[in-house]
């Protein structure tokens, strides 16, 4: 898909290089993975701990030893 952004040439350098990629296209789909990465694991991170009647430590332990 094509589209026009006015993106920092500095930014978008500073991109390309610690990518190691050459292309402008590289660097954004990169940047673009990378944030959507960081996203989605905020999100399992804002989720730990929340679910009741989990698993105990005991009963983890306890099924990593029979496996």
């Amino acid at each position: 898909m094509k589209t026009t952004v006015d993106i920092s040439r500095e930014l978008l350098e500073l991109v390309k290089e610690a990518a190691s990629v050459r292309t402008n296209r590289e660097a954004i789909d990169i940047a673009l993975r990378e944030y959507l990465r960081i996203q989605r694991s905020a999100e399992l991170v804002s989720i730990l701990g929340t679910f009741e009647e989990f698993m105990s430590t005991s009963e983890l332990d306890r099924l990593r030893a029979e496996s």
